[in-house]
């Protein structure tokens, strides 16, 4: 009996030993580091956005018709050569401007002009009429400035002789084309005319124009 007992208890020890030594060789190895965290990915760079070309076109100089159109108001005072008779005269009249503008800085031109002058006083130069033709060239200068001179020929109601011409002025408020060589805007300007007619000593007319032009 005793000896059924002891064989009993030796084999329930024997196999709970077993079960033990299995299960500790199921568990997995365990140690002490804690798992390295994964290295986070940058996230890759945004595509650069194509560069906006804001610079305007360059537009390129070269030439162009020219056209100008204004009117003025004058003075002038005629003499006769004998210095006896003297006539003080006003001017009103207006004048054209077509040509070539051959570059931002050179223009070349015909000027005629069509105006009206009364006299006070007596002498040799009556009231009437004023025609004109001159031929005339300029350079502009920062787009804002002109000096100009030119020949023409002068008729003063009755007597006419040859007047050269001298022209100066600005654009106080101008414009320049996006799409084509062309500038436009107010002129501000003085015409300087000298005029030797027969029997008169030479006059010698300045004349303040406002008008448009595209140059």
């Amino acid at each position: 009996m005793n000896q059924f007992v002891v064989r009993g208890l030796t084999l329930a020890m024997v196999l709970t030993g077993s079960a033990l030594a299995a299960a500790q060789e199921g568990e997995p190895a365990t140690t002490g580091d804690a798992p390295a965290a994964t290295e986070a990915t940058p996230p890759a760079p945004a595509p650069a956005a194509a560069a906006v070309d804001t610079k305007s076109p360059v537009v390129a100089d070269g030439a162009r018709f020219r056209f100008g159109v204004a009117g003025g108001v004058g003075f002038f005072t005629a003499a006769s050569e004998a210095g006896n008779a003297k006539v003080s005269c006003t001017y009103f009249g207006t004048d054209l401007r077509f040509g070539v503008q051959v570059n931002d800085l050179l223009g070349v031109y015909a000027q005629p002009t069509l105006g009206y002058y009364s006299a006070n006083g007596s002498g040799g130069l009556a009231a009437g009429g004023l025609l004109g033709l001159a031929v005339a060239a300029d350079v502009t200068f920062l787009d804002r400035f002109f000096v100009g001179a030119g020949l023409g020929y002068t008729v003063y109601n009755s007597p006419a002789g040859i007047s050269p011409l001298l022209r100066l002025g600005g654009y106080p408020i101008m414009s320049r084309s996006d799409v084509k060589a062309r500038r436009k805007g107010l002129m501000l300007g003085v015409d300087l005319r000298f005029t030797s007619l027969d029997g008169l000593k030479t006059i010698v007319m300045p004349t303040f124009n406002v008008g448009y032009e595209a140059f």
